[in-house]
């Protein structure tokens, strides 16, 4: 049972503390405008925001675009007797698609600075490492579009309806290769995944239930004319099948039903978002009340996280400032408090794919592991050059393939020039923004002591130099 956190007890650091959560962060404005509203109101805000009015428009883009891609596979079989056309045509859809998916990224990192329902993006990438799927497998951006704007269509739905529509997904059922099971040979990737990484964990089914399973997920299809699922049901695989003890003429929805009646998905399910809202290491028991909230509420992610968002556990002193910013929550994070555009689509895929979570391309169908492995020497390293890029529009070292240039951070945006005269009250004002509380003593003393070292004059040049200092500290990696 999660006890609510107590109304004198909600303040700046604990407003502060959701928006970081449950969204990517934000200005000391956007923070005290969150805090002003009260605990209640600040979460329904963000649990049932207004529509998207995102400036982020999608409109005739190529990646949202139907393809025809019967229409290029017989392209492809017409070159199949010239082996130097048929080559170049490949590396040309190749180019195509990179280009698509690069432009695809980009918009949805700006989707997520700019959005004005930030908890429906960050659910959105909790269900993309969730049911994690890479695009160099699907190869059809599209598809990959597609499997996205599921993701943010369940975002804070119900679970079981999104892991239908995860199964009729053409992305997925390419990249777990559902499309090929048929009735004769049934393919296990999706049955065992759809277990193993999505519901239930290791140790809870046994490979007589994959086998079981599988054939109930036969006759599975993809129309590639109208680039949506389709079922085959002369593919199907409609004999009697016994899956978790129970025995009967069980359809992919059968298994799934099932699936998510075992005690074991809500608390697999519960441990996954507990994780990655409150805290890296989840005690047994946070994980029996997580779990249980999901039961009670019938798996439906949106009264489940508002009690978790209302919770003391969720504001605690062990909670809070202890997960690693993800790279993309770094980015898109970094950006907003600087008050500074995103960098270039070249340079955010450069600075994902060094950091270690490159969108639409995760490491396997497991996902990223997040915590402790997203810093190391040196993406740490990275982390401290890339912030000073997004600062001062230069690198000091190559930041491949970036571009070197860019245009800074406003400055006058960031700092109110009255605070330039008094040191104290203004390292105050940026680590308010930049850590959202009180640096520790020994770090205030640094900030001061590099203050004051410049003379009483403090130029922008000095301003920049305090800001990076400030992105280079482990605190500031911290979230």
């Amino acid at each position: 049972m999660l006890i609510p956190l107590a109304a004198k007890d909600w303040n700046y650091e604990a407003a502060a503390h959701l928006l970081n959560r449950a969204g990517f962060g934000g200005t000391s404005q956007e923070i005290e405008q969150l805090r002003a509203q009260g605990l209640e109101a600040a979460v329904d805000s963000l649990l049932q925001p207004p529509n998207e009015s995102s400036s982020t428009d999608d409109a005739g883009m190529s990646w949202n675009t139907p393809v025809d891609i019967l229409a290029r596979r017989r392209e492809l079989l017409s070159l199949k007797t010239d082996p130097a056309e048929l080559k170049k045509k490949r590396q040309e859809m190749q180019k195509e698609q990179h280009g698509e998916l690069r432009d695809l990224r980009a918009w949805w990192l700006a989707r997520m600075k700019a959005t004005s329902t930030p908890l429906v993006e960050k659910m959105t990438l909790f269900w993309h490492g969730h049911f994690a799927t890479s695009a160099q497998k699907v190869k059809l951006t599209y598809f990959i579009w597609r499997q996205n704007e599921m993701f943010r269509r369940f975002a804070l739905g119900n679970f079981p309806a999104l892991l239908r529509a995860v199964s009729r997904d053409p992305a997925m059922m390419i990249y777990l290769d559902l499309q090929q099971s048929r009735k004769a040979h049934p393919n296990e990737n999706w049955a065992r995944e759809a277990m193993e990484l999505f519901t239930l964990g290791i140790g809870h089914y046994s490979e007589d239930d994959v086998r079981e399973s599988a054939r109930a997920f036969t006759g599975y299809r993809i129309d590639y004319q109208r680039n949506e699922f389709r079922f085959v049901r002369r593919e199907q695989d409609d004999g009697t099948k016994t899956f978790l003890g129970r025995t009967g003429n069980f359809s992919g929805d059968d298994i799934l039903n099932i699936i998510v009646e075992q005690p074991a998905c809500a608390q697999f399910i519960g441990r996954k978002l507990w994780r990655f809202f409150v805290e890296d290491e989840p005690s047994s028991q946070s994980v029996a009340v997580a779990g249980d909230l999901l039961r009670r509420h019938q798996f439906e992610m949106r009264p489940a996280l508002r009690e978790i968002f209302l919770s003391a556990d969720f504001y605690s002193d062990r909670v809070r400032r202890t997960q690693i910013k993800s790279p993309v929550q770094f980015l898109v994070q970094t950006c907003k408090l600087l008050q500074t555009d995103l960098p270039s689509a070249v340079a955010s895929e450069g600075a994902m794919t060094a950091l270690g979570q490159l969108l639409f391309a995760p490491p396997n169908v497991k996902g990223w592991d997040g915590g402790k492995s997203w810093v190391s020497t040196s993406t740490l390293l990275f982390r401290y050059n890339f912030a000073n890029y997004l600062l001062n529009g230069t690198a000091q070292q190559p930041l491949a393939p970036a571009p070197l240039q860019r245009a800074p951070a406003e400055i006058a945006d960031i700092t109110p020039a009255d605070l330039r005269q008094n040191p104290e009250a203004l390292v105050a004002h940026l680590a308010q923004r930049f850590f959202q509380t009180k640096p520790a003593p020994k770090e205030n003393e640094t900030f001061l002591a590099y203050l004051k070292g410049r003379g009483p004059e403090v130029s922008d040049e000095t301003l920049r130099h305090l800001i990076h200092l400030m992105m280079s500290t482990p605190d500031f990696q911290l979230t």
